[in-house]
């Protein structure tokens, strides 16, 4: 039987569906995943430790990572090597092998990060309270067990000029549904939503059979209408 440890560090997410479920460009989850060619024969390395690198498959714990790093990213496009190196930083200070998923990271990481990426980029001192705050708000989306350890991942489901304002109704898990994403009062995929709904099935239709309110579905319904987009 598996352990929870080797279910939430298992290979099972493909570059692009990993993209997809964090509404991150294809082309960044790589990059930060598995590395990026560059002019001059150079290569930047990657900014985690994939799961699998020869196969390009992450892990759900890759994905918590990315999932936290696409705070920095939506807003102020830090460039990868700048990214890597703000973390390099914070790796060091905090010993940690995964320092975004880090028990410290949240009290003292994220400072150590924003204070040494100021020092590479020009940042105001409200950019850097805005980052501080994306950070915190990505970390806040992440359950952890008794030990800390990552064990579900609550993606953002509406458009980022609403986040603040966004429920937990969506999660990923690895014990549920094989990883992928589900209503998280019921671990129905959202997926089998979408599904309904295009063949006419009702929100309170739906809402009605897996004994949940109408606005859990039509949260599932934004988070996979967002993935499309």
């Amino acid at each position: 039987m598996r352990t929870t440890a080797f279910i939430h560090d298992e290979p099972a997410y493909s570059a692009s569906e990993a993209a997809r479920m964090l509404g991150l460009p294809l082309a960044t989850l790589k990059a930060w995943s598995f590395g990026q060619a560059s002019g001059g024969g150079r290569h930047f390395q990657p900014v985690i430790n994939p799961a699998d690198q020869p196969a390009k498959l992450l892990s759900f714990v890759n994905l918590c990572e990315l999932h936290v790093l696409s705070a920095i990213r939506r807003n102020h496009k830090i460039p990868l090597p700048k990214v890597r190196a703000s973390l390099d930083y914070v790796q060091e200070k905090l010993g940690s092998e995964r320092p975004l998923l880090d028990r410290d990271f949240k009290t003292n990481g994220i400072d150590l990060f924003v204070q040494h990426a100021t020092k590479l980029l020009n940042v105001s001192k409200q950019g850097q309270q805005a980052l501080r705050g994306e950070f915190e708000m990505a970390l806040a989306r992440i359950e952890r067990d008794k030990k800390g350890a990552p064990i579900r991942l609550f993606p953002f489901s509406r458009s980022l000029s609403s986040e603040k304002q966004q429920p937990k109704t969506v999660v990923i898990d690895p014990r549920l549904a094989f990883g992928r994403p589900v209503i998280s009062k019921v671990a129905v995929p959202t997926a089998i939503i979408v599904d309904r709904f295009r063949a006419g099935d009702s929100l309170a239709e739906m809402a009605g059979d897996y004994g949940v309110a109408a606005a859990d579905i039509e949260e599932a319904l934004r988070f996979e209408q967002r993935l499309a987009a």
